[in-house]
């Protein structure tokens, strides 16, 4: 592995053809060409990224992964990697938090692991609703963006109680049995609990209640399947354990703040 270089904020290794700066975020739009190879580099800030078309194979000191539409992702800073064979028409969205971001709303950047462990849960439903503020693009969208920022870093905030180990415990249960029926009985006496004890810890930890985790989960295995276009989107419905497109599209909505049919053709 070459030394990696440092990419100073707002910096990205594609063509950047949008741009909104305001209050420590900044938003962009990327593209890339097809074929296109990066350096090994690592970027100054925390930031998410979502893909919206094309992908590419990305490099890490210890893994490999192919990335695909629809995926969402977290870059800690300083963590080395490189992306190689771009595929045609890629476009990604990028969503940097500079320090002053996290200061002015007393607030912790995400950890390490967010980067690496299968079992974090990404919020891609939060980046989508930033993405679609970006894409109104009016006198209110820094307020809306700032506010969908707060909301997604708040929902990574660690906890002191029941502690990371219980909370892995419990990602990883749902992560596993995400289509499966499952109760916040058995989950609870999975956990070794009282249900009443686990909803209340449930909330604290992932500050949401059980069931919008659990369509939360169900939403975010949409997003590859919506933007890889080869499913209709009443099969991705059912695909993705829902009862029918109506209640898809209804909780779509609710987690990202627009609608299947329009994220398909951001």
């Amino acid at each position: 592995m070459q030394y990696p270089i440092t990419l100073a904020k707002g910096q990205y290794v594609g063509n950047k053809t949008k741009e909104l700066v305001s209050g420590g975020i900044i938003v962009s739009e990327t593209v890339f060409e097809a074929g296109m190879c990066s350096d090994w580099h690592f970027h100054q800030n925390p930031h998410f990224s979502h893909i919206l078309s094309g992908g590419s194979m990305e490099e890490r000191p210890q893994s490999t992964e192919h990335q695909l539409p629809g995926k969402g992702l977290f870059y800690f800073p300083g963590i080395p990697h490189r992306n190689v064979a771009y595929q045609p028409g890629t476009r990604i969205i990028n969503i940097e938090l500079e320090q002053s971001f996290f200061e002015h709303h007393q607030l912790e950047s995400p950890k390490e692991r967010l980067m690496f462990d299968a079992n974090e849960m990404l919020n891609t439903g939060g980046l989508i609703k930033i993405l679609n503020e970006f894409r109104l693009d009016d006198a209110g969208t820094p307020v809306a963006i700032e506010q969908a920022c707060v909301e997604l870093i708040s929902s990574k905030q660690e906890t002191r109680h029941p502690g990371i180990e219980w909370m892995n415990r419990i990602r990883s249960l749902l992560n596993d049995h995400w289509n499966n029926p499952i109760t916040l009985v058995d989950l609870a006496a999975h956990m070794g609990i009282h249900p009443v004890t686990l909803s209340r810890l449930f909330t604290v930890a992932f500050h949401c209640t059980f069931g919008e985790y659990l369509r939360r989960l169900k939403v975010e295995r949409s997003f590859t399947l919506i933007r890889n276009k080869k499913h209709s989107l009443t099969e991705v419905a059912y695909m993705c354990g829902f009862y029918d497109q109506a209640h898809f599209t209804r909780t779509f909505l609710n987690t990202t703040g627009t609608l299947p049919k329009a994220y398909r053709g951001f």
